[in-house]
Parts: C-alpha cells; structure tokens; sequence
C-alpha cells in the first residue's frame, strides 16, 4: 500500500523510518523541533545490521565515505595491558562515522526521493485514530504516525505507552577529537579501545583519518569524574598513558546519565514509537542506533507486505519488539559490569572474551541481524530468535 506517514522527530530514527516509506512511494513529512539537523558533535557506531539497512535504503557509501573499519576492539588496564581482545573482519563491518555524515545521507535521500523535513515544527501529542498535534495548536491528520523524538517523547507519554525510564546510575561524555598522524599506524590510535581504571572507562574509537570518538563514563557519585567540563588532571592521573588524549578532549562534549527505557506497548492504534522513545538503552553495545534503525526499515516493510496500516504495525511488533527488548537487556547488563571489584570484572570480560556461543547471543546478537531480510520471509513466519529471551518473557 502507499499512504501518508506524519513522523515527529529528524534524528536517526525518524529520518530512516522516513526514507524506509519514501522508497515505497509514501508520502512523507518529518517534523523537527530544532531550525537545523540535530547534528552532534559525536561519531556512531554502526556494524554490521545498521549497514545492512543502510545499504538497503540506497545510502551506506556516503555514510561510510571516509571512516575508516575496525580491524580489532581490545580492552586495556590504566597501563595499557591488553585483557581481552576481539578481531572484527570485512563479513562482520563496524565503522563509527561522524553523525553528521549519517544524518545527512538520509536528509539528502529523502528529499531525493520527495519527502519533507519541516523544521520548526514540535510535535507535542498524537491521537490513536491518526493525528500529529503541534506545540501551536495545529493538527495534521496521516494513515500512519510515527513518534521518533527520542527518550523524552511526549507522544509515548501522552498515550500511556511507558512503562519505566530505569537510571542506571552512570554517566558519559561524548566527543570528536583531532587525531595525530603518528596515531594512524600506533597501537592506540589503530584499535578500537575500551581503556579502563577502577569503574571509570576511556573509550576511543577512531572514525577518520582526522577524527577520533573518545568517550568518558563513570558511576554516580563519582564527583570528579561526572564533571562537564572535565577534570583534565583526574583523566590524565587515571590514564597516563593517554595524556595527549585527554589533552585534545574539548569542553563543549555531550554529557549524558543513561537511561533505560520499557514500555507497556509499542504503538497506540496507528501511531508507532521507533528508535528511543521505544528502545532507550545505555550505550554499551554501540546498538542504540542500530536498533533504531532497524526498527524504522522494518515498520515500512511490514505495513507494505501486509497491505494495511494496523495489521502491518502488528506484525512488525510481533517480530521486532522481544528481540530489541533483549538487546536493551544486554546492554544494560553489561554496563552494570563497572560496578564490579576490578579484579571481577576483568575476570568476565576474559570469559566472555573467550566464548564465542556467548558472544554471539548477547554482545553480538544485534550486530548480526540483518533486518533487511525480512522482505524475503513468507507471511506470518515466525523469526529466528538467539533463543528465549528469559529477562523478558
């Protein structure tokens, strides 16, 4: 079917959700509260499925122009011994490119393709039968409404669609940093690396030739290390080694306490939560745009193979909301492992590190889905699971 699609938020969900239908011949408007793109100053993690949607929409090469693929992911002690270590090769991608670049390819394909970005525009609630209203009293009436404004949404919360916004008690600050020529063939600079001292974590992860993505996290309380801007002789003292890092850290990053967000349902008659208004998670797996993602593609799918509006809304629950839950799950375990003795943790990071099974049925299980292939499956088929997602059913 080809209908009318009103979507309330132009970040990474609403944008793909937004082209997904425009390349069915939708008719398509996004709205977006700010003047401009909500363009961060932060690079993504994307692997493997979020490429696969990507690529299917007509849009990975200007994405990916330029960053630069992981070869490895380690994780280092303060003194940059190496306790786990995973290889990444070209038939399972991770690239972390600017957001800019991502946001941007969708905005210009979907313009190509005839949808609009109305900026300016704030949605501030949605009726179940099919209506987007405005902060100025407005209304717009759609066959389908898709809330993508993040974890704050009004639209979720208007409707009685959350169930709880969990605080998992730590925090991160979020950067773009210059890198140096002498880093493109060092150890450091060529590695994707999970650099940890006690419960505080530096990540750097490079994304360019020119940029790298460092990200800072620590657990509530933690005075000194939640600070914005940050302690710059707390940092250096915690990870020597990396000084000429932290140097290059700026003071204007993005500093965020995580969240984790469930909800009592997915969708509201025919208005539909995509990206973190449904699936919020701490960004330990690098998933949260992956999930989004893969949600907004796969909600066009399903309402044009089943034809209608609500069916199709139905089936794309059926297959997308279990699996998305457990990989929020996942993610939220897994940063729950800092609060651990440094001696515990090490000692599950090695175990996890050496079992592949394990793996691939939590830190990867995202990573390997490929949401793309939903339009080959027969009507009503029921999806491969990792297996029973016991933290949730």
């Amino acid at each position: 079917m080809t209908g009318t699609v009103e979507i309330a938020g132009g970040g990474i969900a609403g944008l793909t959700a937004g082209l997904a239908f425009a390349r069915k011949g939708w008719r398509v408007r996004v709205h977006e509260q700010d003047d401009t793109l909500r363009i961060l100053g932060a690079g993504i993690y994307l692997w493997e499925n979020g490429l696969r949607v990507l690529d299917a929409l007509g849009v990975l090469c200007p994405v990916i122009a330029g960053a630069i693929p992981a070869c490895r992911h380690e994780k280092r002690n303060h003194d940059g011994t190496i306790f786990a270590e995973s290889r990444v090769g070209p038939d399972f991608r991770l690239y972390v490119p600017l957001r800019e670049s991502l946001l941007t390819a969708l905005y210009n394909a979907l313009a190509a393709a005839g949808g609009e970005v109305m900026f300016n525009s704030r949605a501030v609630s949605a009726d179940p039968r099919g209506a987007l209203v405005f902060a100025d009293g407005s209304s717009v009436q759609a066959d389908l409404i898709v809330a993508a404004e993040g974890i704050h949404s009004p639209i979720r919360d208007g409707l009685g669609l959350l169930r709880t916004r969990r605080a998992v008690g730590q925090f991160g600050y979020r950067v773009m940093i210059p890198r140096e020529p002498d880093e493109l063939t060092s150890d450091i600079g060529r590695a994707h690396c999970e650099n940890w001292n006690g419960s505080r974590r530096l990540l750097y992860a490079p994304c360019t030739e020119d940029f790298a993505y460092v990200q800072l996290t620590s657990l509530k309380g933690d005075e000194r290390a939640n600070r914005v801007p940050i302690d710059r002789d707390l940092w250096r003292s915690l990870f020597p080694r990396l000084g000429r890092v932290v140097d290059r850290i700026p003071d204007d990053g993005r500093g965020d306490w995580f969240e984790l967000i469930r909800t009592r349902d997915w969708s509201n008659g025919r208005v539909a939560l995509v990206g973190d208004a449904a699936s919020g998670q701490p960004p330990f797996l690098g998933q949260g745009g992956g999930c989004a993602m893969m949600s907004g593609y796969t909600l066009a799918e399903m309402i044009d193979r089943e034809d209608d509006v609500l069916l199709g809304i139905d089936e794309w629950k059926r297959r997308e909301r279990g699996f998305t839950e457990w990989v929020q799950q996942v993610s939220y375990w897994y940063g729950q492992l800092a609060l651990l003795p440094p001696s515990v943790r090490t000692a599950s990071f090695r175990i996890i590190d050496k079992a592949e099974w394990l793996k691939a049925a939590t830190l990867f299980v995202a990573a390997r889905r490929d949401a793309t292939a939903c339009k080959r499956l027969p009507a009503r088929h029921e999806p491969d699971s990792p297996f029973v997602f016991p933290l949730i059913h």
